[in-house]
C-alpha cells in the first residue's frame, strides 16, 4: 500500500523541525509521494539519469517533488518559484534532510536566465506551472536557457479545455465546482467568477486569455526546437492517487483525435530533450 502523505520516513524526519508546521510536513509529503510513486519511476522508465547530476524544479513549492528527485542521486538541486513564502518552508525542510540545494525566487517569463544557470542542468521540470506562463513558447526558450545539451526537461499541466482546466475549482464559490465553465462566452465566464476571491478571480481570468492546449503546446516545443521523447495523456492523473486514492488511467489513444483529447485528458505530460 502507498505511504500516506505524513506516513514517509523523509516527513517523520521533519517532525521536530523548528519552523515546519504540520501543514508544511503534509504538502512536502504528498508532493514527496507523488515524486517517489509515479515521477521518479516513469523517468526509470525513459532511462533518464539523475544519479550525479543537476537538476531544477521551476514552480517548486514546498519541494517534495525536487526531493525525490534529488533522492536519486543528484548532486545539486535548485528550487525556483515566485512564492517567497514556499521558498522560505523548502529552505527549512531541505537541509533537515541533508540535500545539497538552493532557493531562489525567479520568473522565468519575465526575467532574464542569470548567467550562473545558463546550460547548468541535466533536468528541469514543471510541473502543474507551465499553464500559468503568459507566453507559452518564450517562457520554454527561457527554461531551454537551463538545460545543458542533451538535458532533459519533463512538463506537466492540465489542458485548458479538460473539465477543471480553467481552475475555476480554486475560485471555492457553487460556479467554481461545474466542469467545462471555460466554453462559456465572456458575458456568461465573467458572471460564474465573479463571486470567488479576487486574487482567484485575477488567476482564472488570466489562464483563460492563455488558453495553453495540447495542440499549443506541441507548436511551442517545435517551434523552440526541443526533442520529443514522450507524451502521455491521462484521464485520471496520477496526483489524484495521492489525494483520493484513484489509480491513474491514460487516455494516449486520444494522442492523434483533435478536440476530444483536449476536453478528455485532465492531464498532459511530455518528456522533452535539448537537442
Amino acid at each position: 500500500m502507498p505511504e500516506t502523505a505524513t506516513s514517509q520516513p523523509r516527513v517523520r524526519q521533519l517532525e521536530n523541525v523548528e519552523g515546519v508546521s504540520a501543514n508544511d510536513r503534509y504538502y512536502f509529503g504528498y508532493q514527496y509521494g507523488l515524486g517517489t510513486q509515479y515521477i521518479v519511476p516513469y523517468l526509470r522508465s525513459q532511462s533518464v539519469p539523475l544519479a550525479g547530476k543537476r537538476i531544477c524544479e521551476i514552480g517548486c513549492g514546498e519541494g517534495g517533488v525536487l526531493a525525490a528527485l534529488a533522492d536519486e542521486g543528484a548532486t545539486y538541486a535548485l528550487g525556483i518559484d515566485i512564492r517567497q513564502e514556499a521558498l522560505d518552508r523548502a529552505d527549512k525542510i531541505f537541509p533537515a534532510l541533508g540535500i545539497n540545494s538552493e532557493f531562489k525566487i525567479h520568473d522565468v517569463t519575465n526575467q532574464q536566465t542569470p548567467p550562473e544557470w545558463k546550460e547548468s542542468f541535466d533536468f528541469v521540470t514543471l510541473r502543474d506551472v507551465m499553464e500559468h506562463l503568459d507566453d507559452t513558447l518564450g517562457s520554454l526558450r527561457n527554461v531551454m536557457d537551463f538545460l545543458r545539451p542533451g538535458g532533459y526537461l519533463y512538463v506537466v499541466f492540465p489542458p485548458y479545455y479538460s473539465p477543471f482546466g480553467g481552475h475555476q475549482h480554486a475560485l471555492a464559490n457553487s460556479w467554481g465546482k461545474l466542469p467545462f465553465i471555460q466554453f462559456f462566452g465572456d458575458k456568461i465566464f465573467n458572471a460564474l467568477i465573479k463571486s470567488g476571491r479576487s486574487i482567484d478571480i485575477e488567476e482564472v481570468t488570466r489562464l483563460r486569455s492563455i488558453r495553453l492546449t495540447i495542440d499549443k503546446f506541441r507548436a511551442a516545443v517545435s517551434a523552440a526546437g526541443l526533442e520529443m521523447i514522450d507524451e502521455e495523456l491521462f484521464f485520471l492523473r496520477p496526483v489524484f492517487k495521492l489525494k483520493f486514492g484513484i489509480d491513474p488511467l491514460k487516455v494516449n489513444f486520444l494522442k492523434r483525435v483533435p478536440f476530444l483529447r483536449e476536453v478528455v485528458a485532465l492531464e498532459a505530460s511530455y518528456l522533452l530533450r535539448k537537442k
